[in-house]
């Protein structure tokens, strides 16, 4: 005996299990597509975090080496972009940069997430 497709007996109707997985995908689909942005919104903060840290760290380097305003400034949007604000604070011998940029993604700036970092370091004597 042959079964055919949809014929009597066969599971189709109220109670056919080809509805539910049909459900469940609709319904997992867009959990799996915001859970996955996310996961790049956050992946995006971190790298933007360390390329910030790091152009502190350029930032303070290039004026302890006593480079002038301007060269530092061009360091810092070198290493962490365009956009980046950054303030010098030189006392006591000891230098301290700090820089902050917006966060890049749709729900970093609709939060209003911002990446800080600060380096400090001892100004190099002349030789």
């Amino acid at each position: 005996m042959r079964r055919v497709r949809g014929a009597a007996g066969a599971h189709e109707g109220p109670a056919s299990p080809r509805g539910s997985v049909t459900a469940e995908f609709a319904v997992a689909v867009p959990a799996v597509i915001l859970l996955l942005g996310f996961l790049l919104g956050a992946l995006s903060a971190a790298v933007c975090q360390v390329r910030v840290e790091e152009a502190a760290r350029a930032g303070a380097r290039a004026v302890a080496r006593g480079e002038d305003p301007g060269t530092v400034a061009r360091e810092i949007a070198r290493v962490a972009g365009a956009g980046t604000e950054h303030s010098i604070d030189a006392s006591a011998g000891v230098v301290t940069v700090r820089v902050s940029t917006a966060v890049p993604g749709p729900v970093a700036a609709a939060a209003g997430l911002r990446a800080q970092a600060t380096a400090s370091l001892s100004r190099e004597a002349p030789p």
